[in-house]
């Protein structure tokens, strides 16, 4: 399983280097992004404490650590939705989130006043520009670049397929 994440991680990082972005500003990324109605700011505040994040997402969330990151790192899940914890001063003391994959469609994100869900028509971005070559609407932090929401569509159904949040 983390071999997977960590496949699709560097997958829909490649594809986002050439992604054409929609610009989110801080506070609408922080604040105004949610999953679940948790907004992205509570869950990178949470510093990947088991205790706060059961408290956000549930007592059905596990955490385990992961040995195949670069630094010190862990990962808390449950059954709809993935988070990536890292901690690059390699003391477990300083854990930032690294990525979000959400796992089926009982999970709600919230991003531009839009509500977009796994199996989402590509029609309720309305007239956002959708990434020809990655097939893809992609939400980029327009401060600094460092983050960014895409929604991978099924070229076939018009279908969102993937919902993934990552963190440069």
């Amino acid at each position: 399983m983390r071999n997977f994440i960590l496949i699709l991680v560097i997958v829909t990082i490649s594809q986002i280097a050439v992604a054409q972005h929609i610009n989110v500003n801080n506070t609408e990324l922080l604040e105004e992004t949610k999953f679940n109605n948790v907004s992205l700011g509570d869950i990178m505040r949470t510093k990947g404490n088991l205790s706060q994040m059961s408290l956000l997402f549930g007592n059905s969330i596990i955490e385990e650590q992961n040995e195949t990151a670069p630094y010190l790192a862990k990962d808390l899940y449950n059954e709809n939705i993935y988070f990536g914890f890292e901690d690059d001063t390699e003391t477990g003391n300083d854990y930032y989130l690294a990525f979000i994959t959400v796992k089926n469609n009982s999970v709600v994100v919230k991003v531009k006043n839009l509500s977009i869900r796994i199996g989402d028509d590509k029609s309720k971005f309305g007239k956002m520009t959708m990434n020809p070559k990655s097939s893809s609407f992609n939400f980029l932090d327009a401060d600094t670049g460092s983050a960014s929401l895409s929604f991978e569509i099924d070229q076939t159904t018009n279908k969102v397929t993937e919902i993934n949040f990552i963190l440069y």
